[in-house]
């Protein structure tokens, strides 16, 4: 059968067609998105109910597309081109960041084999000292030539991740500068900063805090524990725990058996409460690492430890969607520290009832044999006692048991939220959830572009947003 030049150009012109069509369909495709992306921002950043109202009516013929326009938003966010090297001394750069944080610090070491084209891990240290300690404090940590001595620049070099150390949050009056009210809020603004300047991995965000950072180590893996891939205390303390809502984030405690001793230093980083945290996470079933070495307090004892740490964990991914998790109302490493809390990757605690107790972990400190200076009699009579303590809070614990199945306790609250994922259910069938062992409810739920840029505005982190969502009322 012989082939026509006719029939030859009518198959060009078929395939030029649909080859055109296709593209003209991409590019149709892009416009869409770029629009919705358009909104989407617009819809984040407005204080106006109403307009919101108005931006999600615009959004609705979006929802369908609404991977397509997170990944948009994740990646619109503009860098500037850093080279290796240490940058002390550097203020927060954004406009916005800037403007909030005057005075604060920030000192980075990138690694050298850091490329802008790869995304990086990023390591925050919290440095230690007390309520004087200047902004310029993280300087004395933050060098790389002499690895032996107390510098961790050489870690960072190790593990090949970018390190950051801020200047711990100002209060003059504050010997735990890490555990302040607006700390939580200034992390995330650090990670933020970090993002303007490199190509971070945001799934790989480590928290490092000695001393006084190691207070703050045991302060926000209890405050904000779907912030970080893995939270490391060095040479920390505490005397309150609700170790229920660091499920879901690696924690990991070094501490050294000569941190206190008599005539050296006081007893208030003791390895006591060290071996207790681990004791009490052991024992309560929750994931962790405790490193105890044989040095004291300083820094340069621990850090064979806390490289030990980053050379099995420093490729360790935070998970957004962990089995269990859970969230209470008022956490924090001591009682004068316990804050507000409702959020934690896909839990929601909305409404906490205005009575109700929770229990939480305590310590109660000895008060012989506190002081370096304390006789050889009264240094031995020191010690602590954990007691099982209940305090105003209120608290809920969720499983996922696979299957569109929750397994929910609520304690105090007659409201929460669950944010739900493709990653966690089958949004073709019903959810079904059990609350306290008796309530049985079944409801169906469909991703929404509008639910997932509500989720953002919780923690404004692209990494841990669900763009589906049930909240159920507790009788």
């Amino acid at each position: 059968m012989k082939t026509t030049r006719h029939q030859i150009t009518f198959v060009i012109a078929l395939l030029f067609n649909t080859f055109g069509l296709i593209v003209f369909s991409s590019m149709l495709r892009a416009e869409e998105v770029t629009h919705a992306v358009r909104l989407a921002k617009q819809y984040i950043q407005s204080g106006n109910a109403n307009e919101r109202i108005a931006l999600s009516q615009k959004l609705a013929p979006f929802d369908g597309k609404w991977e397509s326009v997170q990944n948009a938003l994740q990646s619109s966010t503009p860098r500037k081109k850093a080279k290796p090297g240490y940058y002390g001394k550097e203020h927060f750069s954004t406009t916005k960041l800037r403007k909030k944080h005057p005075d604060d610090l920030l000192y980075f070491i990138v690694p050298k084999n850091y490329q802008p084209k790869h995304a990086t891990g990023l390591i925050i240290f919290m440095h230690g000292g007390g309520k004087g300690s200047p902004r310029i404090s993280p300087a004395r940590y933050m060098r790389r030539d002499k690895p032996t001595e107390a510098y961790i620049g050489d870690i960072f070099e190790k593990t090949g991740m970018i390190g950051v150390a801020p200047s711990a949050p100002w209060n003059p009056n504050d010997h735990s500068r890490w555990t302040l009210s607006e700390t939580d809020d200034y992390l995330a603004d650090v990670i933020a900063e970090c993002k303007s300047r490199f190509h971070i991995d945001s799934s790989r965000v480590f928290l490092w805090g000695h001393s006084m950072g190691g207070f703050g180590a045991f302060h926000q893996v209890q405050r904000q524990p779907d912030r970080f891939a893995a939270v490391i205390s060095g040479a920390g303390s505490w005397t309150l725990g609700q170790w229920s809502v660091t499920r879901g984030t690696m924690f990991c405690i070094v501490h050294g058996v000569k941190d206190a001793e008599r005539g050296v230093r006081d007893r208030h980083t003791d390895i006591q409460y060290a071996r207790l945290a681990d004791k009490l996470l052991t024992e309560q079933k929750i994931p962790h690492v405790f490193k105890e070495h044989a040095g004291g307090h300083p820094i340069a004892d621990s850090k064979k430890s806390v490289l030990d740490f980053f050379k099995k964990y420093s490729r360790l991914k935070r998970n957004p969607f962990p089995r269990h998790v859970a969230v209470a109302s008022q956490v924090g490493f001591r009682v004068s520290k316990c804050f507000p809390k409702k959020e934690s990757y896909w839990l929601t605690l909305n409404t906490p009832t205005k009575k109700g107790l929770l229990e939480y972990d305590a310590l109660t400190i000895s008060t012989h044999g506190n002081k370096k200076e304390s006789s050889l009699e009264e240094w031995k009579k020191w010690g602590l006692t954990h007691k099982k303590v209940k305090r105003p809070g209120a608290l809920i614990d969720v499983i996922n048991l696979g299957n569109n199945q929750f397994q929910i306790t609520a304690v105090n609250t007659s409201k929460l939220t669950i944010w739900l994922h493709p990653k966690m259910v089958d949004f073709n069938k019903p959810i079904k959830m059990t609350i306290n062992g008796k309530i049985k409810i079944e409801k169906r739920v469909t991703p929404s572009l509008i639910t997932l840029l509500d989720s953002f505005k919780r923690r404004h982190d692209w990494d841990i947003t669900y763009p589906a969502k049930i909240t159920l009322q507790i009788p």
